[in-house]
């Protein structure tokens, strides 16, 4: 997404990138960025909730609007009810192109294990 938001910000494009780790994307160059303790995969927030991810992109398109520099890092008030650490986000079954590539997957985990 960083370097998708940095093209679009050299046409002259605002973005703002919805992020769990602002650290990292403030060392890579976002433009700008709005950090969320929400887990990998449920940045607008829970499967099923309609209204709390109506109100984390809302609140993102607000600090998109009011951002005046480049680089500038907002932090969203929203709580994910659990620790995040424990949210199981992964589908019942793997996807298709993980289930056509997994032999591969594990072949190239057993070869970097083996420092190959």
């Amino acid at each position: 997404m960083g370097l998708a938001a940095r093209v679009l910000e050299e046409e002259g494009f605002a973005t703002i990138v919805l992020t769990p780790t602002h650290e990292f994307n403030r060392a890579v160059g976002i433009p700008r960025s709005v950090a969320l303790a929400y887990p990998y995969g449920r940045l607008l927030g829970a499967v099923g909730d309609a209204d709390g991810q109506r109100q984390v992109l809302s609140a993102t398109l607000e600090i998109l609007e009011e951002a005046q520099t480049p680089g500038q890092v907002a932090h969203l008030p929203f709580q994910w009810p659990d620790d995040p650490r424990d949210t199981h986000w992964h589908p019942p079954e793997m996807s298709p192109i993980v289930k056509a590539y997994l032999d591969d997957i594990k072949q190239a985990a057993r070869k970097k294990k083996e420092g190959r």
